[in-house]
């Protein structure tokens, strides 16, 4: 079987999904599939039309995390949604599943979320999730999301959303993933299909034993060192065996070959598949013609194609999500003040100069900028020039910042800074820092219909701006 490939942008490719959607097979396990599923609380009918052999899915997923996790698992969850209903229109009946990556043990990613504020400087709730190696299924939602909610109100004020996230509180002893789960349910409703990977653990006992019996060692090293030589990052380093964990309430555990396969024997439920291994099981339960994937998954993605070939599995075509900024009125309008808009903000780090018809600000300062440019021209010829030259330079730029600062005041603009804050909160993409629960908060449950509409434009993925009252 093929591995794993990347489509290219536009509609061609849309060609490519429905062709894809020929080779899976029609799975026997489908009925065995709908139950797994349906044993999620509160799940999305559309579950039930996994049992059709002719359905296919389009799959992402995410680790769960406190206040939801970061802003773009909602990017994920819409894009998947768009592109199945897509599949659905041209005539291939296909449904989105959100993978939640419960049995992950990592709580530095998964113990905080970030409030991004209005004047660009993050706010971080960071409860913490208790200690040990326990998955984060087995970390209570309940035990941080008053606390939340309270550092929501205490740094973004009333939000349109801060009713619905009340009534999203967790049920007593509801883990991160199942309540992850059940707020994506409340956001999407039942253009969602949702599951936390351990209730699909009983559809690829088969595979696993495969995984167990004969790992393509050699193959994965072959591999690993083409990507290597062409310059990508390391994903996982070498992969001498597959790699299994004991899922226990007391700890996730990593097993030796030898320990996952008598756990495999004595009790399936609790062999936990590591990050090297998930995506082919994944394959393993469900009809996936696509994956939906931020760009590093896609990129780890690539080390793995020989499994495909390895277990006779078919690949999904690996689709690179949608990249989102929320860019609310308020954002809008101060960016009018500086005749500037989201991707030119993001493109600029320095603050644009303000232009005026006005004396002193730009006839002297022209003037000012040929005399420096003739006597930085002579200095080379004269060295007693260099340091007077030097110093007339810094006070040019020092009246240049002022007489900035003077129009900016005048006008009543937004520091520069503070909105690039805004867009790029410690430089780095906003939907990587701002969590998902705030974009509910400030602007409602309705956020999920947008994204997904927003997503509906930009199938291949690619950068785009969601303007937002």
């Amino acid at each position: 079987m093929a591995g794993p490939t990347f489509p290219a942008l536009g509609g061609p490719w849309l060609e490519q999904l429905r062709r894809q959607a020929q080779l899976l097979p029609a799975r026997g396990a489908r009925q065995e599939l709908v139950a797994a599923l349906r044993g999620e609380p509160g799940q999305s009918p559309q579950a039930g039309r996994l049992a059709e052999a002719a359905t296919v899915a389009v799959v992402t997923g995410q680790q769960p995390a406190v206040g939801g996790g970061p802003l773009y698992t909602l990017i994920k969850a819409a894009h998947a949604i768009a592109l199945a209903e897509r599949l659905a229109h041209d005539g291939q009946p296909c449904v989105a599943v959100f993978w939640c990556a419960s049995e992950d043990h990592d709580l530095g990613e998964a113990g905080h979320a970030d409030c991004v504020l209005r004047n660009g400087s993050v706010a971080r709730f960071a409860p913490g999730l208790g200690g040990g190696h326990a998955s984060l299924r087995f970390r209570p939602a309940a035990a941080w999301h008053a606390g939340w909610l309270a550092h929501l109100r205490t740094h973004l004020g009333p939000g349109l959303g801060e009713a619905f996230l009340s009534a999203q509180a967790p049920l007593p002893d509801e883990g991160l993933g199942a309540w992850l789960n059940r707020l994506l349910g409340a956001v999407f409703g039942d253009r969602l299909v949702r599951t936390e990977a351990f209730r699909l653990r009983g559809l690829w006992t088969d595979m696993a034993a495969q995984a167990l019996r004969a790992w393509p060692v050699e193959a994965l090293l072959l591999q690993r060192a083409r990507l290597l030589a062409d310059g990508a990052v390391d994903a996982f380093g070498e992969l001498p065996q597959a790699p299994f964990f004991a899922d226990e309430a007391q700890g996730r555990r990593k097993l030796t070959a030898p320990e996952a396969a008598a756990v495999l024997a004595r009790d399936p439920g609790l062999l936990s598949p590591g990050a090297a291994i998930r995506p082919i099981l994944q394959q393993a339960a469900l009809p996936a013609v696509a994956y939906v994937g931020g760009d590093g998954e896609l990129a780890y993605h690539a080390f793995l194609t020989p499994l495909y070939a390895a277990f006779g599995a078919q690949a999904p075509l690996l689709v690179p999500r949608l990249h989102t900024v929320l860019a609310p009125s308020w954002l809008a309008r101060a960016l009018a003040g500086w005749q500037c808009d989201v991707p030119s903000l993001i493109r600029q780090a320095q603050a644009p100069i303000l232009a005026t018809t006005r004396q002193p600000a730009t006839v002297p300062l022209a003037d000012l900028d040929r005399v420096l440019a003739a006597l930085t021209a002579l200095a080379p010829s004269h060295r007693f020039l260099a340091g007077p030259v030097r110093r007339l330079g810094h006070a040019r730029d020092g009246l240049e910042r002022g007489l900035q600062k003077q129009l900016r005041q005048q006008r009543g603009l937004t520091p520069y800074g503070q909105l690039r804050g805004y867009v790029l909160p410690r430089e780095l993409p906003q939907e990587r820092v701002m969590s998902l629960g705030q974009a509910l908060w400030e602007h409602g449950p309705g956020l999920g219909r947008l994204l997904v509409q927003e997503a509906a434009g930009h199938l291949g993925g690619g950068t785009s701006v969601l303007s937002l009252s």
